[in-house]
């Protein structure tokens, strides 16, 4: 009989009958043979498909209903916990694996009850339970060695490996590694021998001995995939994900840990899906993708604890602190922070217990109690003195000179600095590298030491961007460089200090809209995901599909379910991000598109006829350099940010004014129109007048920071005219952008794709198609129920104008989800960057389109974004609430200009003039803004 055959039909069968229909040929001499035929199944599936493992338990089963010997019932208990261990139920896997072992003890089978120990290592050490491991383990090498069985006694020394690793005794770790290879090689075992060299690897990369890593990470990963070891090669993939973490190729770890939890999710594995969750919220929390983390660490801290895993909870908890105080939830941070302690001291892991302290004292640091950070940094050194963790030592050094230089003790923490930079590049140390130099720079600026600090901030962002280049996700790009900004801002205020202004704005325009900047040039193929991708694509088109189904529910929606269909809403969209990443983090390495900012090609597109304005925010004081075609001038100190917010707050609710009293104001329009001046006068004197000589009467354009993006600089007020009757304005979201949409070719719009959907809150968006229809010699009108995405889609890269006229939606707490409201749904910003236009302008003549959220880095996230990165070269969109009529009114003057050869800026500035000569309310025309050339 083969017993092989029949243990293999006996796994593939569906159900208790063909498993018994299957077992009633089987004589009684030949059971036993096969019950341990199914028991070997497990040693070949629990790594690559560990779902036959728990066939084979079931199929054990069948067999100890009808041959419940105590030597099946054993073999029974065994393949059950190794089932139970590969889905996370450790205490259950624990229990059958010592309940095997005691049944083969009572038969005097010595060396199989050893055997089943194996597994429970694993469990155990999940566990924390570390001491009862290590005296199960070395009880069962002496069982293996008496038998010379190599196999089973490299097994344990690979397990108590593994627990001397948790415990950060790596030089134990390397030892029992070491001798479980040699056994493994003797044996000629070679799936136990990849583990092996996995094992060396962990130790290697946790000892910071990264070449000598990555060359057993290549080994054990090639062995593994030859193998089809499907488990063993998702550990790996998660190792070498965590060794690119330490050594800041944050590219290469997001796509190895985002393979690896694919691969355990495919696999039904919970508990080792959850650790490769766990490390990949640790590298969003690197990218500074803050909120994103913390509801990672929030969920998976709850799903540690209830699979008992004190160690990874532990982990899990210190990391959700961390982002916690991050976020400047102190009271969260520190009750994470105490129940992470707790767990470590559990586990007796120094390690893990310096590392809390480190993460409080930043906390402290950054809560300026400089005394009880230098403490608790001290306190962290001392556990990490008697460990072998570089890294974290690194750290603890760099927060007592950081302390040190706030508390004025700057000879003791410059020489710190220096010695922590030179550690930081020997051990392969980026990040601490960087803050050392950064610190290092901040101590020469307070010296007035310029020339060194100097030195110290251009070496910080060198490094900065070799970390941020492989980036090739614009969303990870974006989030990178937002904590990172500092030291461009330092070295920018030195250049100013010696009036060295083109080399200032140089700096600042390395860090402003930075992303956008690098998107504009983008390829379609990078927004399409790759084939090894398809399948997530297709999640990621269903989710679409349910969330517009949900949008147009909420569009008709009344009270009493609008909120649950919100929340589904959100659910939906948080899904849609979260493949997004995903996607993001595996598909293939494109590396970004690199815009250097060159000054004198600004001049050159500037020319004689036009100055750009942009302005800076240094300490919530605002300042601005203009540039014309032939000098650079800095205005400093114009005014506070805090004082134009309090102004444009008081303007916008003049305009509220006019927003909801409609026509029944009419009889006090002139005193509305002096109070709305009033303010719009105030803007004026702050933001413009000190600049008026310097900019003389040339056409602007307008580079915004902060609130200013939410300024209507066209509208500002001298007491007789408004700043658009003298020049033409448009805005930009850097001079880099500015610099490459201006160098496109000029090109006359010849043809319109105009769409409108109207309801009755803009009931005349039909007559405004219409009427614009006239106005183009080759147009396509799409309105009603027509007025779908997916005929935009269909049609959109086909023209030169786009012209949508619907309402738009701003969603400030989740501005990548900021909306165009057609027929079939909401179009997202998301779903428009994935397009590829060629349109010479984009009017969205809808409410708020204009509206952005201003991200770090003046990285604008709104519609504005998204028709950009697709390719338009200007934009036309409104910064508040339009008026219906008005706004028919407006597009038809500003198309008409168009036809004529005018360009957009020219057009714009006609079409609102009239306007003005025509007595409107500067709420009526002034919402369009211009973006771009």
């Amino acid at each position: 009989m083969n017993y092989d055959e029949l243990a293999e039909k006996l796994i593939e069968a569906e159900n208790e009958s063909e498993r018994t229909t299957l077992l009633g040929n089987v004589a009684g001499g030949d059971i036993l043979e096969l019950a341990y035929a199914l028991k070997n199944t497990y040693y070949e599936s629990w790594t690559n498909e560990p779902e036959r493992v728990s066939k084979a338990a079931q199929a054990l089963k069948s067999i100890v209903k009808t041959n419940p010997t105590e030597e099946i019932k054993a073999l029974l208990s065994w393949v059950s916990g190794i089932a139970l261990l590969t889905k996370g139920k450790l205490d259950s896997a624990i229990e059958n694996l010592d309940k095997s072992a005691e049944i083969f003890q009572t038969i005097n089978k010595e060396h199989d009850s050893a055997q089943t120990q194996v597994s429970k290592l694993y469990a155990l050490a999940l566990l924390g339970k570390y001491e009862e491991a290590v005296e199960c383990g070395k009880n069962a090498l002496t069982i293996f060695d008496k038998y010379s069985d190599e196999l089973a006694a490299g097994k344990v020394e690979m397990n108590l490996s593994n627990i001397a690793s948790r415990r950060e005794f790596h030089h134990e770790a390397e030892r029992y590694c070491l001798s479980a290879q040699k056994r493994f090689l003797k044996a000629g075992e070679s799936s136990w021998l990849t583990m092996a060299e996995n094992g060396l690897a962990n130790t290697y990369a946790e000892l910071n001995d990264f070449r000598r890593a990555a060359k057993f990470y290549a080994l054990a990963l090639h062995h593994a995939q030859e193998t089809k070891m499907f488990v063993t090669e998702a550990e790996i993939e998660a190792s070498i994900g965590k060794l690119a973490l330490f050594r800041g190729k944050y590219d290469e770890a997001l796509n190895c840990l985002e393979k690896s939890r694919q691969k355990y999710e495919t696999l039904q594995m919970p508990h080792q899906t959850a650790i490769a969750t766990l490390e990949i919220a640790d590298i969003y929390l690197e990218l500074n993708l803050t909120n994103e983390a913390f509801l990672i660490y929030e969920k998976v801290t709850d799903k540690f604890h209830k699979l008992k895993l004190q160690g990874e909870e532990a982990r899990a908890r210190a990391s959700f602190g961390k982002v916690a105080a991050v976020l400047n939830q102190t009271v969260t941070a520190r009750r994470e922070f105490k129940k992470a302690a707790r767990l470590y001291v559990l586990e007796k892991n120094k390690v893990g217990a310096a590392s809390v302290k480190l993460n409080e004292s930043k906390l402290e640091l950054d809560l300026q109690n400089y005394q009880k950070a230098l403490d608790l940094a001290r306190e962290a050194q001392t556990l990490l003195d008697r460990t072998e963790n570089f890294r974290h030592l690194l750290t603890a050094r760099w927060l007592q000179a950081e302390t040190r230089r706030y508390l004025g003790e700057n000879g003791e923490a410059q020489k710190l600095f220096n010695q922590i930079y030179a550690d930081s590049i020997k051990q392969e140390q980026p990040n601490t590298a960087q803050s050392a130099q950064i610190s290092l720079g901040n101590l020469a600026v307070d010296e007035k030491d310029f020339r060194r600090a100097e030195k110290h901030f251009k070496r910080a962002i060198r490094m900065i961007e070799t970390l941020r280049a492989p980036l090739a996700a614009e969303e990870f790009r974006m989030a990178f460089l937002s904590n990172k900004l500092k030291p461009y801002q330092n070295l920018a205020k030195i250049y100013l200090t010696e009036n060295k202004l083109e080399k200032a704005l140089t700096i600042i325009e390395k860090a402003r809209a930075r992303s956008l900047a690098e998107s504009l040039e983008k390829d379609i193929s990078e927004v399409q995901p790759n084939k090894k991708n398809e399948k997530s694509a297709k999640v990621l088109e269903n989710l679409r599909e349910e969330l517009n189904w949900f949008y147009s529910r909420l569009n008709r929606a009344d009270d009493s379910e609008r909120k649950s269909l919100q929340a589904e809403t959100r659910q939906r969209e948080k899904q849609i991000a979260d493949v997004m990443r995903q996607i993001a983090s595996t598909d293939e390495a494109k590396t970004a598109n690199q815009h250097s900012f060159d000054f004198k090609n600004l001049q050159k597109h500037l020319g004689e006829s036009k100055a750009l304005i942009e302005f800076v925010d240094f300490d919530g004081v605002l300042s601005a350099f203009v540039i014309t075609g032939k000098k650079i001038h800095y205005a400093a100190d114009l005014a506070r940010e805090d004082e134009i917010a309090v102004l444009l707050e008081s303007l916008q609710f003049q305009f509220d004014a006019m927003r909801y009293g409609g026509v029944n104001l009419s009889r006090h329009l002139g005193e509305l129109k002096k109070r709305a001046n009033f303010y719009l006068q105030k803007l004026f004197g702050k933001l413009f007048e000190p600049l008026a000589k310097l900019t003389a009467d040339k056409n602007l354009i307008i580079v915004p920071v902060g609130a200013l993006n939410y300024v209507p600089f066209h509208a500002l007020f001298d007491g007789k005219n408004y700043l658009i009757e003298s020049r033409e304005i448009a805005h930009a979201p850097s001079a880099t952008v500015w610099s490459f949409l201006a160098s496109k070719p000029v090109k006359k719009p010849e043809n319109a794709l105009l769409i409108g959907f109207a309801d009755e809150r803009i009931p005349f968006v039909d007559s405004e198609i219409e009427t614009l229809s006239g106005i183009f010699v080759n147009s396509k009108k799409i309105t009603g129920e027509k007025a779908t995405f997916k005929s935009f889609l269909r049609n959109a890269s086909q023209f030169d104008v786009l012209h949508l006229a619907c309402h738009g939606q701003f969603r400030p707490e989740n501005p990548l989800f900021s909306s165009l409201h057609l027929a079939d749904g909401w179009v997202t910003v998301r779903d428009i960057c994935s397009q590829n236009l060629k349109a010479e302008i984009v009017t969205l003549s809808a409410c708020e389109t204009g509206l952005n959220k201003i991200f770090a880095g003046d990285e604008i996230l709104g519609l504005a974004r998204g028709f950009l990165s697709a390719g338009a070269k200007s934009l036309i969109l409104s910064l508040w609430t339009v008026n219906d009529e008005t706004a028919v009114d407006l597009m038809k003057l500003f198309y008409q200009q168009l036809q004529t050869g005018e360009t957009a800026s020219k057009a714009l500035q006609i079409a609102q003039c009239n306007l003005i000569e025509r007595g409107f309310h500067p709420y009526l025309w002034s919402p369009f803004v211009l973006i771009g050339k």
